[in-house]
């Protein structure tokens, strides 16, 4: 994926680039894009130089975006920082494939924010896409990610339905997939367009039994979605906490600490109406359980390497009702998840054990 779709979003609104700072990142992560694809280009000598200025570059960019402590992408920066960071670090120490996958992780965070964030334009961005060779699927998210969502949709109707024999590239046609229905839900909210993008996937004759099971329970949803004639932008954010909350009992997610595969849809349009609710009231008295819900959904809604969505989501919710029952309930899901995560806490890193100890006792503590 292309960590210089992220570049982007630290831009001011209409003014994509318009620093030296911002100017000389987009150049760099340009540069750097296309090595991304695959590992041995990624860990070649000779684009060694290039590839640490670019994650320096990634790693102390600042984000000028938010919106302050109450909106819903709070603490989306600390931990977009703090990924970049990592992967730099990995990346100077020699574990250049653990730098790449977190790096690509980072698509699917910038691709979150930049779907709730639909005031801004990133007027560079059709310069860079067309000077950056990149495979159709990877085409496609930088174009999706860079707003230019029906240049995305047009390449996805083709690349998603390429005749594939390796398995690998299957598997990749599946990612574009559900970015694609990223697009479809959670920008679009539109159902129609769900469907022309996953019944043609059914008619694959090639896709393993697995895939073959999710894509039919992400059909089925859609078509209880067409039935609920419930479109996001007529409901108040009462009705949308109340849709989201039907949405994420009806799959089960709150009952399990895996992932549902088989509820994306379902739970992409829980996330997306709990965006919404956060967006037009952020302090509204739904707050909690919206922050609550958003934790519950996201491991089904996101990739592994950026799992500390639903970290964050949690964390917001346990120090906001400090003391609570919404707390402890908050609490118990990310202690679940945590462990459900690392297995052990032999496994789990020093930080993480510290970070999940202080949260579980300020949910414990005595109300004020």
């Amino acid at each position: 994926m292309l960590s210089v779709l992220c570049l982007f979003l630290a831009a001011a609104p209409n003014a994509a680039a318009s620093t030296p700072a911002m100017r000389n990142a987009l150049e760099s992560m340009a540069t750097v894009t296309p090595w991304l694809a695959s590992p041995d280009p990624f860990r070649d000598p000779k684009h060694r130089a290039d590839i640490a200025r670019s994650l320096d570059t990634l790693a102390q960019l600042k984000h000028g975006f938010f919106r302050g402590p109450t909106s819903s992408t709070a603490g989306l920066a600390e931990l977009f920082g703090n990924q970049a960071a990592w992967a730099r670090a990995d990346f100077l120490a020699g574990n250049t494939e653990s730098a790449r996958y977190r790096v690509r992780g980072l698509t699917q965070l910038c691709m979150s924010c930049h779907l709730r964030e639909p005031s801004r334009d990133f007027i560079d961005a059709l310069k860079v896409v067309d000077r950056v060779p990149l495979p159709p699927l990877e085409h496609a998210a930088f174009l999706a990610t860079t707003r230019q969502f029906d240049r995305a949709l047009d390449v996805w109707r083709t690349a998603l339905v390429r005749p594939t024999k390796l398995e690998p590239e299957m598997f990749e046609q599946l990612d574009g997939l559900r970015l694609a229905l990223r697009v479809a839900v959670r920008l679009r909210d539109d159902v129609n367009l769900t469907h022309r993008l996953i019944v043609p996937q059914l008619l694959r004759v090639e896709l393993p039994g697995i895939a073959v099971r999710e894509l039919e329970g992400w059909e089925r949803d859609a078509v209880a979605w067409e039935h609920e004639h419930f479109l996001l932008a007529e409901q108040p954010p009462e009705q949308l906490l109340l849709r989201a909350r039907m949405l994420v009992e009806g799959s089960g997610a709150e009952n399990t600490v895996a992932p549902m595969p088989e509820h994306f849809i379902a739970l992409l349009r829980a996330a997306s109406y709990l965006d919404e609710v956060l967006r037009r009231d952020p302090e509204g008295p739904w707050r909690s359980e919206a922050l609550y819900l958003l934790g519950v959904v996201h491991p089904s809604v996101s990739d592994s390497p950026v799992w500390q969505l639903e970290w964050m989501y949690l964390e917001a919710c346990i120090r906001e009702n400090a003391g609570t029952s919404r707390a402890r309930t908050c609490a118990q899901r990310l202690k679940d998840r945590t462990w459900f995560i690392w297995h052990s806490e032999a496994d789990m890193p020093a930080a993480t054990v510290a970070a999940l100890g202080e949260l579980l006792a300020l949910a414990s503590a005595p109300s004020p």
